[in-house]
C-alpha cells in the first residue's frame, strides 16, 4: 500500500534497498545525534548491523513502520508509531530522515502529515503523541507545523548538556478533533 503526497510517497513494501539505506544511516554521525542524542555514536558494521537488524526485521511489511520516499522513488527514511494504548486510544508517532540534505524541504512536514491523517482514519484513536527533545528543533518546528500541541518537558533522568544545550524531552500531541479542525 502507498500513501502519496506532493512530494513524498509513504509505503509499507519493502524494497531490497531499503536495508542497505539504513546501514549507511546508522552511520551517520549528525542523525544519531538528533535520534539519541545521550548516546555516544560509534560507527557499526555490516556485521553488527546484520546481527541487529535481522533480515526478517528490516524486510518484512510491517504496519508500525512505513518508508519515505521521494515521488521519484529516493529513499528518505520512514515513519512509525508505538506504545499503542488501545485503553486511552492513543499512540506515539515518529519520523526519522537521516540525511542532512533532505531537511529543511518540507519532507518531514508533509510525511508526517500523512501518517498522522492515515492513523486517525485506520485506528480509533483519539489521541496521537510525539515526542523529542529540546535540541531537535527541527522536529519540534514540524510538529507544530503539524498542529501538534507541547503538553508536557521533562528533564533528562541526569543533568545532561548536548552541544552545550541542556537536554530535556518533550512530548506533544493533538487529538482527533484537533487534527480535524487543522488538517
Amino acid at each position: 500500500m502507498e500513501i502519496i503526497g506532493e512530494q513524498v510517497v509513504l509505503r509499507n513494501e519493502a524494497r531490497a534497498s531499503d536495508r542497505d539505506d539504513l546501514f549507511r544511516w546508522c552511520n551517520l554521525e549528525e542523525w544519531n545525534y538528533f535520534d539519541e542524542p545521550d548516546q555516544v555514536f560509534v560507527p557499526i558494521s555490516r556485521e553488527q548491523f546484520d546481527l541487529l537488524h535481522p533480515l526478517s526485521q528490516v524486510d518484512n511489511p510491517n504496519p508500525q513502520r512505513w518508508q519515505v520516499d521521494t515521488l521519484e522513488g529516493q529513499h528518505l527514511g520512514w515513519v512509525n508509531y508505538y506504545q499503542l494504548d488501545e485503553q486511552s486510544s492513543s499512540v506515539y508517532v515518529g519520523i526519522d530522515l537521516p540525511e542532512a540534505d533532505t531537511w529543511g524541504k518540507g519532507f518531514g512536514t508533509e510525511s508526517l502529515r500523512l501518517w498522522v491523517d492515515y492513523l486517525f482514519r485506520q485506528l480509533s484513536l483519539q489521541t496521537i503523541y510525539l515526542k523529542t527533545w529540546t535540541g531537535n528543533h527541527a522536529m519540534r518546528r514540524v510538529a507544530i507545523k503539524c498542529g501538534f500541541q507541547e503538553v508536557t518537558r521533562s528533564p533528562h533522568r541526569a543533568e545532561f548538556s548536548v552541544r552545550g544545550e541542556r537536554l530535556e524531552f518533550i512530548e506533544y500531541a493533538v487529538s482527533r478533533s484537533e487534527w480535524a479542525n487543522h488538517s
